[in-house]
């Protein structure tokens, strides 16, 4: 890898994510180091900073879809919604505007404690373990599932997960993504079983499946 700058992915509030009955935590592959970023490299300063009045570091569209997952799951629309909230990449380090599933599982390899502790963390200056997960994208659920999965199903058995395309899919529609946002409390499932998947390649394919 040419550039080992690691972000860093605190949750939006840290007290607000450790005393939630229902912290959120989406889960992508890696930053995309070309996309605007304000020179932020922390996900939760992102999210804190990203305001109307900056144009969301440039990336409305991401924040936005972020924030209709979350508003989502939460069941209402709500900024104290990112209040349970916290943003990761399985690798810290940035890539491009596609993931390197080989730069990825490398990192992973090398790195499996320092990832493991976003999914069954005890300590609260880091930020307890989340109740639900939201795998963002086929790379990312692919990912997790091969090197992660079994492991948190061993340490935090009780979380619950789904994945949902990436925020930053050119093929999904705003008005579907709306939509399918209001039925992800509903299709959430245990991490012991498949998870469901909501899919869109454009206004006349959408829909929910088996992962």
């Amino acid at each position: 890898m040419t550039n080992l700058v690691e972000w860093k992915f605190t949750p939006y509030n840290l007290n607000g994510w450790n005393s939630s009955p229902s912290r959120v935590m989406l889960i992508a592959t890696e930053p995309n180091g070309g996309n605007p970023h304000g020179d932020i490299l922390d996900m939760g300063e992102w999210f804190r900073t990203a305001t109307q009045s900056n144009n969301y570091h440039g990336n409305k569209m991401f924040y936005n879809r972020c924030r209709m997952i979350l508003n989502g799951i939460i069941g209402n629309e709500s900024n104290s919604n990112f209040n349970h909230f916290r943003f990761i990449d399985l690798k810290a380090t940035p890539g491009g505007a596609s993931s390197n599933k080989i730069e990825i599982t490398d990192y992973l390899m090398n790195n499996m404690h320092k990832v493991m502790e976003y999914f069954v963390s005890t300590n609260e200056n880091f930020g307890k373990s989340p109740h639900i997960v939201v795998l963002l994208g086929n790379s990312a659920y692919e990912l997790f599932s091969k090197y992660l999965r079994a492991s948190v199903i061993n340490r935090n058995p009780n979380l619950q997960w789904v994945q949902m395309p990436h925020p930053s899919a050119q093929t999904v529609a705003n008005n579907l993504l709306s939509i399918a946002c209001t039925e992800i409390a509903e299709k959430l499932v245990s991490i012991e079983k498949a998870a469901n998947k909501w899919f869109c390649r454009g206004k006349l394919n959408s829909g929910w499946r088996k992962a």
